[in-house]
C-alpha cells in the first residue's frame, strides 16, 4: 500500500510540475491578437486538446488499474451504470441547453444572466421529474428479463451505483451551464483546465477506493465527491469573471426554451444511441455471461475515448465562430468547415490504422493477466477504430446545422440513424448469442457502428447542400486514406520482424512519421495549410510589415 501511495504522489507531482511548465510557457509566449481569427481558434481548440489529451492520459492510467485489478463482470456492471447516468441520463437532463446558453449568449452577451437561471433551473426541473424515474424503470426492465431467464438480472451493487451516480447530475449541471459562458466568451481553455484538476481530484480519489478495496460501490461515490467539488470551483470562478449564479423557474420563458432546446437534446441522444445502445442489447440478452459481455465490449470504447477528446476541442473551438458567420455570406461558413474537416480527416485516420493493426498490444497492455478473458475485445477495437474519420466529420457537421438554426433536420438525420442502428443491432445480436457466437455478436455491433455513421453522413449531406454547405469529403478524405495505407506497409513489416513490444514501439515511431511523408508527397499538407500555420503563429502579419 505504502508502496502504491508513493507511485501515486509522484504522478500526480509529475503531473503538476508538467501543468506549471507548460502554463509558464504559455503566459510567456502566448500573445492574444483580436483581429488574427486563425490564432484564437488554434488556441481554443490546442489549449483544450491538450489538457484534455492530459485527462484522457489519467484516466488511463486508472483504466489499467481498473481492468488489471478488478474481476471483468463486476467492472461490466459498474460501466453499464456509469453508462446510463453518465451519458444517457446526464445527456437527458442537459436537454441541449449547454449549445442553446452558449450559442444566444455569444450572439448576446447582455442575456447571460437570465439565460443561465433559466437553463440550470430547467436542468434541475428534469433531474427530479425524470432521471430518477427512468433510473428505477431501466432496473425494473433488467430484473424482468433476468427472470424471464434471457439474461442474468442486475447485481445488488450495480443497482446501488445506479442510485449513487443519480446524484452527480446536480453539481454535474451546474458545471456544465458554467462551462457554456466560458465557451460562448471563447475561453474554452479555463473549463479545460478545471476539466485537469477534476481528472486529479478523480485520480487520487480512485486510487484510494482501489486501494482500500472498496470496489464498484466506492468508485460511484468517489464520482460523487468529485463532482460535488468541482461544482465548487465553478462557482467561485463563475463570481469571479461572471456574475453570482441565479435559478429562474419563470414558466413563460422555459415554454419558449423547450421547443429550442428538445431537437439539440434529441440530437445528442440519438447520437449516444447511435454507438452505445448496442451495450444495453448485450446486456439484455448476454445469458449468463452478460456482464462479461458488457465489459469485452465497453473496453474498445474506453480506448478510442483517448482518439475521441478531440474532435470536441476542435468544434467547440470553431463554433462560436461558425454561429457569427452563420448570418452572414454562405461562402465563408463554407470555407470555415472545410479547413476543419481537412484537419480532422487528417487526425482521424491515421489514429484508426495505428489502433487496427495494435488492437492485440493495446488490449493486452490493459489486461494483463486477465488477457484471455478480454480476447474477443481485439478483434472488436480493430473493426470499431475504423468509426473515427465519419465520427469525427459528422460531429463537425452537426455543429455547422445547430449554427444555421437547422437543429430539426439534424433531429430527422438522427431519428433515422438510430433507427437503422437500433434495428440492426436488435437482429444482429441476440441472434449470434442464441447461436452460442457472443463474439460474433460484438464483432457485428462493432460493424453496425460504423454503417450508422455512414447512414448519418448520408442524410446530413443533402440538407448542407441545399443551404450551399456541400462538405465534399470526398474529396478531402482520399489523400488522408492513402497515406494511412503508406503508414501501415511501413508498420506491418516493423510488427512481423521485431518481437513483442519492441515491435509496437518501433511501428508507433515509423509509423507517423511515413505517413506525414506520405500526406505531404500526396498534397494533404500544402501551401494552404502552411499559410494557416504561419497566420497561427503570426507569421503573415510580420512578412506584410515593410522592411526598414
Amino acid at each position: 500500500m505504502n508502496n502504491r501511495l508513493i507511485l501515486v504522489a509522484s504522478l500526480i507531482g509529475t503531473a503538476l510540475i508538467i501543468l506549471s511548465f507548460g502554463a509558464m510557457l504559455w503566459r510567456r509566449l502566448y500573445r492574444d491578437d483580436p483581429a488574427n481569427t486563425a490564432r484564437r481558434i488554434f488556441k481554443n481548440s490546442a489549449v483544450t486538446f491538450g489538457l484534455r489529451l492530459f485527462v484522457r492520459g489519467l484516466d488511463t492510467i486508472i483504466l489499467l488499474l481498473l481492468v488489471g485489478t478488478l474481476d471483468p463482470a463486476a467492472l461490466g456492471a459498474y460501466n453499464t451504470a456509469a453508462l446510463l447516468v453518465a451519458q444517457y441520463l446526464a445527456t437527458f437532463t442537459e436537454f441541449g441547453l449547454g449549445i442553446l446558453l452558449t450559442r444566444e449568449v455569444a450572439r448576446h452577451p447582455n442575456v447571460a444572466q437570465h439565460m443561465f437561471g433559466i437553463t440550470l433551473g430547467l436542468r434541475f426541473i428534469l433531474i427530479g421529474v425524470a432521471a430518477i424515474p427512468i433510473a428505477w424503470l431501466v432496473i425494473h426492465i433488467y430484473n424482468t428479463i433476468g427472470r424471464l431467464g434471457l439474461s442474468e438480472p442486475l447485481t445488488s451493487e450495480g443497482q446501488q451505483a445506479i442510485w449513487i451516480l443519480l446524484l452527480t447530475l446536480i453539481p454535474g449541471a451546474y458545471s456544465g451551464a458554467v462551462t457554456a459562458l466560458y465557451n460562448a466568451a471563447e475561453r474554452m481553455e479555463v473549463p479545460a483546465v478545471i476539466e485537469v484538476l477534476t481528472a486529479l481530484l478523480s485520480f487520487v480519489a480512485r486510487i484510494t477506493v482501489l486501494g482500500l478495496g472498496w470496489g464498484v460501490i466506492g468508485l460511484a461515490w468517489a464520482a460523487v465527491l468529485v463532482s460535488c467539488i468541482t461544482a465548487l470551483i465553478f462557482f467561485g470562478l463563475q463570481i469571479h469573471t461572471f456574475f453570482t449564479p441565479t435559478l429562474s423557474f419563470d414558466p413563460t420563458t422555459i415554454r419558449q426554451l423547450v421547443p429550442q432546446a428538445l431537437p439539440l437534446m434529441l440530437n445528442n441522444l440519438l447520437s449516444i444511441i447511435f454507438f452505445r445502445f448496442d451495450l444495453f442489447i448485450v446486456r439484455a440478452f448476454g445469458g449468463s455471461n452478460a456482464d462479461l459481455l458488457v465489459q469485452q465490449y465497453v473496453l474498445p470504447y474506453q480506448l478510442l475515448n483517448i482518439a475521441l477528446v478531440l474532435p470536441p476541442a476542435v468544434t467547440f473551438a470553431v463554433f462560436p465562430l461558425l454561429a457569427r458567420r452563420a448570418g452572414g455570406a454562405r461562402s465563408e461558413l463554407a470555407g470555415a468547415q472545410q479547413r476543419t474537416i481537412h484537419l480532422l480527416l487528417l487526425i482521424a485516420f491515421p489514429l484508426a490504422m495505428a489502433m487496427t493493426l495494435l488492437a492485440d498490444d493495446l488490449v493486452w497492455l490493459f489486461a494483463r493477466r486477465r488477457f484471455a478473458e478480454y480476447l474477443p475485445s481485439v478483434s472488436v477495437l480493430a473493426v470499431l477504430a475504423w468509426f473515427l474519420p465519419l465520427s469525427f466529420v459528422n460531429g463537425l457537421l452537426q455543429y455547422v446545422l445547430i449554427a444555421i438554426e437547422r437543429q430539426t433536420a439534424i433531429t430527422r438525420a438522427f431519428v433515422i440513424g438510430a433507427a437503422f442502428n437500433l434495428i440492426a443491432n436488435l437482429c444482429v445480436i441476440p441472434t449470434a448469442i442464441r447461436l452460442g457466437q457472443p463474439e460474433s455478436a460484438l464483432l457485428a455491433a462493432a460493424v453496425i457502428t460504423i454503417l450508422s455513421e455512414m447512414v448519418l453522413y448520408a442524410i446530413f449531406r443533402p440538407v448542407l447542400q441545399q443551404e450551399g454547405l456541400s462538405p465534399n469529403i470526398h474529396h478531402l478524405l482520399w489523400r488522408p486514406a492513402i497515406a494511412s495505407l503508406i503508414m501501415a506497409a511501413v508498420m506491418v513489416p516493423t510488427l512481423i520482424w521485431l518481437p513483442g513490444w519492441v515491435g509496437a514501439a518501433c511501428a508507433l515511431f515509423v509509423g507517423p512519421i511515413a505517413y506525414g511523408i506520405g500526406a505531404w508527397m500526396l498534397g494533404a499538407i500544402g501551401p494552404e495549410e502552411l499559410a494557416l500555420a504561419r497566420r497561427i503563429v503570426g507569421r503573415a502579419e510580420k512578412r506584410a510589415q515593410p522592411t526598414a
